[in-house]
């Protein structure tokens, strides 16, 4: 497994199962057995869609694939097969693989897009949109997320069987009424997007 994992350009999945710390303090003994549920579920969407699960975060998953569309399929199919609320991210980017693990900006970014989400939501960066055709996604505009430097253009997957409607999203910004946060805020970005689009296309 370790070996087969992908390296350079890929596209991460991380999940977080929403109030968590709460559930296991109310009903532990049900939670054990939601837990168990749910991590099968998880492991069978993304291995059915090409993907590898490297790593456990408590009661999140974090998943690698070398294919932008393959993670969000992989995502759709666990939000409707899975019971407790789970929020996700997917960011695509070029990672260092050191033995069984990755480090790089983008799991930073993959990390922070499902924090800001909510039990239900796949979320993904601009990185991985740009890449992506016949997925229906909403634009929530670039957000600032924390501990990140620049803003995050932000989208939210749309798909048959899961919820559309959430809550604002949990950024450090707040839109004011209807007005979209100013595009300009993503100068500088293009040619980092444009690169990535480059890397998956060979």
């Amino acid at each position: 497994m370790t070996a087969a994992l992908p390296s350079g350009v890929v596209t991460f999945l991380f999940t977080d199962i929403e109030g968590s710390t709460r559930r296991w303090e109310a009903e532990p003994e049900a939670m054990k057995a939601a837990l168990a549920a749910h991590d099968e579920v998880l492991r069978s969407a993304i291995e059915e869609h090409g993907g590898w699960l490297f790593k456990h975060t408590g009661d999140g998953m974090c998943a690698v694939f070398t294919s932008p569309k393959a993670a969000v399929e992989a995502a759709v199919a666990a939000q409707r097969a899975l019971e407790l609320p789970v929020r996700m991210g997917i960011s695509t980017g070029e990672a260092e693989l050191r033995g069984s693990d990755y480090f790089g900006p983008v799991l930073n970014r993959a990390a922070r897009v499902m924090a800001a989400g909510h039990g239900g939501q796949v979320l993904l960066t601009d990185s991985t949109a740009a890449l992506l055709t016949h997925v229906d996604l909403i634009e929530l505009g670039p957000r600032r997320l924390r501990d990140l430097s620049t803003p995050v253009g932000v989208f939210q997957v749309r798909a048959e069987g899961l919820r559309s409607e959430f809550p604002p999203l949990r950024a450090l910004d707040t839109p004011l009424g209807n007005l979209r946060p100013a595009a300009s805020s993503l100068i500088g970005r293009d040619a980092e997007l444009e690169d990535i689009a480059a890397a998956v296309r060979e």
